[in-house]
Order: C-alpha cells, then sequence, then structure tokens
C-alpha cells in the first residue's frame, strides 16, 4: 500500500518535472509544500500530529477546505470566443517564454475537433468549471525536453490519430490498419470508462505544474495516453511482423521510443501520476494479449458476415448509451463517442470494400516482401494525402452540421440556446445533442477515410496499386 501512495505521490512528478528544467517560481527554499488552492495540507498534517502525511491524507485535507478557500492569486484567460473549462490548479497552454496563452494550430483547426469539453458541455453538472485557475507561474529552463515531451504527447492525440490513420489506409496497407483500429477503439473505451467509474483525480497542483490544461476535467487513472502509447506502436508492430517480411529489432527500437516517449510526456506535463501511467501500461498490456490472437477472426467477421453493419451499428450506439455516468461533466465521454464513431464508420466502409470486390482475399499468403516507395510513389502519396484530408475536411462541415441541425429539430431545441447555453435546454437534451452530431460525424470520417476517399483516387488514377488485395 505505501509503495502504491509513493507511486500516487503528486512530489514525485514535481521532482521529474523538476529535473528536465520545469521550475515554479515560488518555491519555498526548496521545501515541498503540498497546497491546493492555498491550503498547505502538508503543515496542516504535522500541526494536527500526523509524522507521515499520505497522499489520502493530503486529498481529504483539500476536498474539506476547497469551498473555503480561494486561490492566492489568479491569471487571466484570454477570450476566445467561448468559455474554456479550468479545473482548480490549472494553467492556460504556455508559450515558447513560459508564459501564459491559448491558442491552436493551424493543423488542429483543420482536422481535430476540440473534444476537450469547449463543446456542448455540462458546465451546470461541473463544480469545477468555471473557477478562476491558481497562479502557476514557471519557467522552462530547457527547451529541448519542452519540445520533445509537447512533440511526444500529440502520439496520444486525435490529431495525430487524424493523420495516421489516413496516411497509413491511403498510402501503407488497409489491412492492418482495420487491426489497429478495433485495437485502438477497444482500448480507448476500456481505459476511458474506467477513468470515470474509478474516479481517481489527477495530480494535485501544487506541487504539480501542469503543462497540458486540455484534459483538466478527466480523472486521471489509468493514462488513456499510457494505453494508447503502448497499444498502438505494439499492435502495429505485431500485426506488421505478421504480414510482411520485416526486421523486429528496428520495429521493436521504434516501438519502445514511441511509448516510452509518451508515457514520459504526461509526467512531464504534469497531467498523470507515475500510478496512473504504470497502471495504464499493465492495462494496455493485458489487453493486447487478449485481443491481438482474436484480431484476425473479429476482421474476417466484420468483412464477411451479411448483418455486420448492423452488428456494428448496435453494438458501437451501445457502447455511448451505456457509457458509465458520473457525478459531473468531464470531457471523456465525448472523446469516448469520436472514438467509437471513426471505428464504426471504418468497419462499415472496409465491409462495403470487401461487398463490392474492392478488396479481395490475396492470391498468396503472408508474409508479403515489403514494395519500398519510388519517388514517382512518394508523389503519388502526397497528392493522395493532400486531396483526401480536404474530403475529410468537406465531410466533417457537412455532417456536423447536418447532423446538428437533425437533432436540435428532433428535440426541438434551439440551436443558439445550446451554443450559447441559454434558454430551457436541460442538461439531458444537451448531452443528447452532442453526443449525436458527433457519433454521426465521426462515423461519416472513418467510412470516408476507408471507402469514400480510396473510391475517389480510383476514379482519377491516383489509387494505391496494393488497394485491391488487402484482407
Amino acid at each position: 500500500m505505501k509503495f502504491l501512495e509513493r507511486l500516487g505521490d503528486p512530489q514525485l512528478v514535481a521532482d521529474f518535472q523538476c529535473y528536465f528544467g520545469v521550475q515554479r517560481k515560488d518555491v519555498q527554499g526548496g521545501r515541498k509544500v503540498y497546497t491546493s488552492l492555498g491550503v498547505d495540507t502538508a503543515g496542516k498534517c504535522k500541526r494536527e500530529g500526523k509524522v507521515d502525511c499520505s497522499m489520502m491524507d493530503r486529498f481529504l485535507y483539500e476536498q474539506t477546505e476547497k469551498a473555503e478557500v480561494r486561490p492566492r492569486d489568479t491569471l487571466t484567460v484570454p477570450d476566445v470566443g467561448h468559455k474554456t473549462h479550468m479545473r482548480h490548479g490549472s494553467a492556460t497552454s504556455i508559450s515558447s517564454d513560459g508564459s501564459a496563452g491559448q491558442g491552436k494550430s493551424w493543423m488542429g483547426v483543420l482536422l481535430g475537433e476540440n473534444t476537450g469539453g469547449t463543446e456542448g458541455s455540462m458546465e451546470e453538472d461541473n463544480a469545477m468549471s468555471e473557477v478562476e485557475a491558481e497562479d502557476v507561474s514557471f519557467t522552462i529552463n530547457n527547451r529541448f525536453w519542452y519540445y520533445l515531451f509537447y512533440f511526444a504527447t500529440g502520439l496520444g492525440g486525435e490529431l495525430f490519430y487524424s493523420v495516421f490513420f489516413c496516411f497509413w489506409a491511403w498510402n501503407v496497407d488497409g489491412a492492418v490498419l482495420r487491426r489497429v483500429i478495433v485495437i485502438w477503439m477497444i482500448t480507448m473505451y476500456i481505459g476511458q470508462a474506467l477513468k470515470d467509474v474509478l474516479k481517481v483525480p489527477r495530480p494535485s497542483a501544487p506541487p504539480v505544474i501542469r503543462l497540458d490544461p486540455k484534459w483538466q476535467l478527466e480523472y486521471g487513472l489509468p493514462s488513456t495516453h499510457a494505453m494508447v502509447g503502448m497499444a498502438m506502436p505494439f499492435s502495429v508492430l505485431i500485426l506488421s511482423l505478421a504480414r510482411y517480411q520485416l526486421d523486429w529489432r528496428w520495429g521493436l527500437v521504434l516501438a519502445l521510443a514511441w511509448c516510452a516517449c509518451v508515457c514520459l510526456s504526461r509526467l512531464y506535463l504534469g497531467m498523470h501520476s507515475v500510478l496512473d501511467v504504470v497502471c495504464g501500461l499493465v492495462l494496455s498490456i493485458v489487453l493486447l494479449v487478449c485481443l491481438v490472437p482474436w484480431v484476425d477472426a473479429l476482421d474476417r467477421l466484420a468483412l464477411t458476415h451479411p448483418a455486420s453493419p448492423a452488428l456494428t451499428l448496435t453494438l458501437t450506439v451501445a457502447l455511448v448509451v451505456y457509457y458509465p455516468a458520473t457525478d459531473r461533466w468531464t470531457p471523456a465521454r465525448g472523446d469516448t463517442t469520436v472514438i467509437v464513431g471513426v471505428g464504426c464508420g471504418s468497419l462499415l466502409g472496409s465491409w462495403l470494400n470487401y461487398q463490392t470486390g474492392v478488396i479481395r482475399e490475396p492470391s498468396l499468403p503472408p508474409p508479403y516482401t515489403v514494395l519500398w516507395p519510388s519517388l514517382n510513389m512518394v508523389g503519388l502519396s502526397l497528392l493522395r494525402t493532400v486531396l483526401g484530408l480536404v474530403v475529410i475536411v468537406a465531410v466533417k462541415a457537412i455532417f456536423k452540421s447536418l447532423s446538428f441541425a437533425t437533432i436540435c429539430a428532433l428535440l426541438q431545441v434551439r440551436a443558439e440556446d445550446y451554443v450559447n447555453k441559454t434558454g430551457s435546454i436541460t442538461t439531458r437534451r444537451r448531452l443528447i445533442v452532442e453526443l449525436f452530431y458527433k457519433f454521426i460525424t465521426y462515423i461519416a470520417i472513418g467510412f470516408t477515410v476507408v471507402y469514400t476517399a480510396p473510391m475517389a483516387f480510383r476514379l482519377i488514377g491516383i489509387e494505391r496499386p496494393t488497394f485491391y488485395t488487402e484482407v
């Protein structure tokens, strides 16, 4: 028990951040002060005669004090046209000089919908959603680690999924991708659901400095970044080795590096305790051991069974509807709906490809020789990627508008009331609107990735040659 408390100790994360050059400006002579909303819980333990102030003691003190004490200082969050969900001890994103700021990259605007809670959120159900953030003035002493870990944490985010799935489907191998998407969907669903079942908070700040406030409102255990950081590279490696003649040693090195960078990035950014990360890795390993032996059978069932579309829709709708209820709103349910929608759309598109003969059984069994791209193939790959992303952006805009208008009409909800959180719209109806339009939109996106975009490439003569034998 002491060992688990040590792994969950936020000071361990704070020490990790300090080692890699993240330094809080208000450190009092190196003294480790556990504070939450300005409460010195370590000092309170000492005053009450507790020699060893455990993690649970500190958490209980924080819960009893947070309704009475306000943050010592506040920072101003720029107005970007909507309310930003903040949690006690959270921080806005920082610029390269360590100052507070907020923004979104052009690729984020292009591909990744902010499913982290700024849209369609249930703020009235969340006591932590509209509070001022504690001053977390800090400096970055090592730019290399800062940029490396920010890049690494993106390997577990929706922007990476968007680019990786599209590029792999259009330029590499559809058979491996289908199986990877199934593993990704199941892994992420279980991880996200467990967060809302266990309700373990993220490491307290201070002593931790949170550098990635997008996921502030989600619970912490298990770390789904750690789960996907393990599941994605190792499922790609295992399934690729089963299909192609590859050197497993280089693949293993890349998979380990990928996984390590993603896990360490969550500690560096102050978003997870060591316990969160370790539990995420262990759970992901268990799921990989259980899923990989069955993924080929699941893929064949999804492609060949006549009732596959109905079964896929029924199961994915059930996953969204029966997602575990929570005591407050978190972005986890919206994120999970997006993931399930992408998985559903890709399975439907793959079934249609097989039924119409676009993909068929290969003439020779695996493993196959890897065909390394020529200069002409690289050019066609770039063209497919650019055109495909344009198609996806258009599909997203169209289906988001149509699905949103449809559900608002069915529920007799004014769109202005939903967007501005005004009128008499109930929390339940707002939730239904959010989940419905996200589910429909991302089904369309998943379907486009595996069916519509490749069909467009085929019509204009730039399809990937091996697309026809990938079962």
